[in-house]
């Protein structure tokens, strides 16, 4: 139930119980009226109090000062029960019944009223009466009653309250303290099937994608280290041996020109070492999708990869790697960024060449259509990956192959670019072993512009 309603039933509750309360002690108390009637005056006093009213010769005050000294109060009214003049008690609320000269008893909850009907006015002597000890007991006890069963039903009411409500809310202001402090391992359980609770199961959702977000930026965090500093501990053996064949040509230690170009050569190909080396640096600052521009266009995906094929089959030879393709007869358009895609097929291509297991390596490039997807397949005769790591090798950072720890070799971006890329088209990327890794890649035939 929710805490609205709870709420909602509680308050009604408490409410019922105090209209039942009343009406229960408004029953007892006419019930002990007609128990405990009012004792009147004796004869002698009610004689007194009689001759008083109805002696002419006294004033008004006179008569007040002689009601007075038996106990009783004068007031004086008109025939609509409207108050002339009154020497200590008047009867507002009353509605007095005397129209008659001859003196009458009227009893009130609280009052007695001896009175008779003087001319226009209505003389009323007054006095306050108690009723007997039973009485104001029993009334007493009554009320008490009340009171206390009032008190238990308001402080069940608000004990139920509170206990509805803050138990949950500590429990969940523990919870965001132990998140401020990073403890995201701590966890919040609770049974209640209302908002609060509603909201704990929110915040432990939160805190999980927080405790996983947290784990991967640490393992991001201590590969990506690892990868730097291997890459620039991998930078110091080039540049020592540019320093020292560059320092060999200026001592003259090359003193014939097939050594000067065998330390030229040797020069050139650490710098293209070099070059590869920051080109792995400059790939983590761009690692981020939106680092990267775009300039989609729709192209024939089968056009684009032929005229990739024909200028790199030649050079991925060189490599160890042959290459074949099979391509649609017909065209297969998609909205493409040229240069971006063609960066995946190089990446996917360079991880062939890194990872052949056999001398010539063998890869198949195929484009064709599904209907719905442009899809480009290639594939490799290589190790492949093993099933329970399949899933991870799009992953930043991630090799494999755990011997591979040489940044040089594999920086683990490789497939990692190829994913964001792939993403932004709206495309899907996915690895299976087929002899071999294949990676297959689907860009929607009507992509989606924003």
């Amino acid at each position: 139930m929710s805490i609205k309603k709870k709420l909602l039933l509680t308050n009604f509750i408490v409410l019922a119980v105090m209209v039942v309360l009343a009406w229960t002690y408004s029953f007892f108390a006419n019930a002990l009226l007609n128990k405990f009637p009012i004792t009147g005056p004796n004869e002698t006093e009610f004689n007194a109090v009689v001759n008083c009213l109805n002696n002419a010769s006294l004033s008004d005050d006179q008569k007040a000062d002689a009601l007075d000294a038996i106990g009783y109060k004068l007031s004086i009214y008109d025939t609509n029960n409207e108050l002339v003049k009154e020497y200590g008690y008047s009867l507002k609320g009353y509605e007095l019944n005397i129209n008659t000269t001859v003196p009458t008893l009227e009893a009130y909850s609280d009052k007695v009223v001896i009175g008779r009907l003087n001319g226009n006015r209505i003389y009323a002597a007054v006095k306050p009466i108690t009723r007997d000890a039973p009485f104001q007991t029993a009334k007493n006890i009554a009320l008490a009653v009340m009171i206390v069963a009032c008190a238990i039903v308001v402080s069940l009411a608000c004990y139920y309250q509170i206990y509805t409500i803050f138990p949950p809310l500590t429990v969940l202001q523990g919870g965001l303290k132990q998140i401020a402090a990073g403890n995201y391992d701590y966890q919040l359980r609770s049974d209640k099937r209302d908002e609060i609770g509603a909201v704990i199961g929110e915040f432990e959702m939160m805190r999980r994608k927080l405790a996983d977000l947290n784990k991967q930026k640490s393992e991001f965090d201590r590969q990506r280290g690892e990868i730097i500093a291997g890459i620039s501990h991998d930078l110091k053996t080039p540049l020592t041996t540019i320093q020292g064949y560059t320092k060999g040509l200026m001592d003259g230690v090359a003193n014939t020109p097939a050594k000067t170009e065998r330390y030229l050569k040797t020069i050139y190909e650490t710098a293209l070492t070099m070059n590869a080396l920051v080109n792995q640096l400059n790939d983590f600052s761009k690692l981020d999708i939106d680092t990267i521009e775009y300039s989609f266009r729709e192209r024939d995906l089968v056009e684009l990869i032929q005229d990739f094929a024909a200028i790199n089959i030649p050079i991925y030879a060189t490599k160890g790697l042959k290459i074949e393709t099979d391509f649609s007869d017909t065209p297969v358009e998609a909205d493409i960024d040229k240069d971006q895609f063609l960066r995946v097929v190089r990446n996917i291509l360079d991880n062939s060449v890194k990872y052949k297991d056999k001398p010539e390596g063998e890869a198949k490039i195929k484009v064709y259509s599904d209907g719905q997807n442009a899809v480009l397949e290639i594939g490799d005769n290589g190790p492949g990956v093993s099933p329970h790591e399949i899933e991870y090798i799009f992953e930043s950072y991630y090799r494999g192959d755990p011997s591979r720890t040489n940044p040089t070799t594999g920086s683990g971006l490789g497939l990692s670019i190829v994913k964001t890329i792939i993403t932004a088209h709206d495309g899907t990327v996915q690895a299976v072993n087929d002899n071999g890794l294949k990676i297959i890649i689907k860009i929607p035939q009507r992509r989606k512009r924003n």
